[in-house]
């Protein structure tokens, strides 16, 4: 008997045996309950657009533990719920009388049991000889180099006087270098990162002495998530990044607010100019969140 089960009724089967609410599924994907009710109802014309669909099934799968990227495979076509009845295996074909097997089987017996021990014994028996050969070679053979017993004498002035040369160069390159450290050090202030208020969906973060602009590299863990990016309430960046994947965008010159809006935030790692951004809070789980940046930059002269 086919499988009738559809993607929204494997969904809201796996959210009922999470004992999840659809009020409480909304708070934890921020998607409209209507869209999470025609979702598993199969009704995805009813969602805003097929970008849409894909991204809502991925943020529901993730919060009910399933495979988002197989049931959006299914959605476009490319996979099927159904399970796949195993194969039989096909009756081999006996040819041939019992007696001409047995003679068959027991001609082929010698090789088949003694030949690797055969080729085992060739390949050490190489190897020894090879082994034995270098270490004859090397017994007898002449150094190319021969130790000169001559005693070696130095000039003790020119020594000296090349000594101090030395020192005098070394002792300038290192002067130099601390100057253009230190003038390297005033102009360039390091960026930093400050947690601010936390709870389960939200988190607030401060950066200081940033550079203008911001660069934002994204990388996938586990799974895949779905990652928004809104600079003064629109977005400038929407994208369903897949487990191992690496992707990167810069924020508006000036910006100094922002919000990363993540489907499913234990399966992205997220860096500011390099520098980790780190929105973990070990009290919350790590599903949809929001991360909010309050950014100011470095003064330029």
């Amino acid at each position: 008997m086919a499988n009738e089960t559809t993607i929204g009724a494997k969904l809201r089967q796996a959210r009922l045996d999470k004992h999840i609410s659809l009020d409480e599924l909304q708070q934890m994907t921020k998607v409209q309950k209507r869209y999470l009710e025609a979702i598993e109802a199969d009704r995805f014309e009813q969602l805003p657009g097929t970008f849409y669909v894909r991204a809502f099934i991925r943020q529901y799968a993730a919060a009910v533990g399933e495979d988002g990227d197989k049931l959006v495979s299914v959605f476009d076509g490319k996979d099927t719920l159904a399970e796949p009845l195993p194969k039989r295996p096909q009756p081999e074909t006996v040819s041939g009388s019992r007696k001409a097997l047995h003679v068959e089987e027991k001609g082929g017996t010698f090789l088949s049991r003694y030949l690797p021990m055969i080729l085992l014994g060739l390949v050490a028996v190489t190897i020894i000889c090879i082994v034995g050969y270098m270490a004859w070679q090397d017994r007898h053979s002449t150094p190319m180099i021969q130790g000169s017993s001559a005693p070696v004498v130095e000039n003790s002035a020119y020594t000296s006087t090349s000594s101090t040369v030395e020192s005098t160069a070394s002792k300038e390159t290192s002067e130099s270098e601390t100057q253009s450290s230190s003038s390297t050090e005033s102009s360039e202030k390091e960026m930093t990162m400050t947690k601010g208020e936390s709870s389960q969906s939200d988190i607030s973060i401060s950066i200081k002495d940033a550079t203008n602009p911001i660069k934002l590299e994204l990388t996938g863990l586990d799974a895949s998530c779905w990652v928004g990016i809104l600079v003064d309430n629109a977005y400038v960046y929407q994208y369903t990044l897949q487990a191992g994947e690496v992707q990167s965008t810069t924020l508006p010159e000036n910006a100094t607010n922002a919000t990363i809006v993540l489907g499913a935030s234990q399966n992205i790692q997220i860096a500011a100019n390099g520098q980790k951004i780190d929105f973990d809070d070990p009290q919350y789980k790590l599903l949809q969140k929001n991360v909010h940046l309050a950014i100011e930059y470095q003064e330029t002269n």
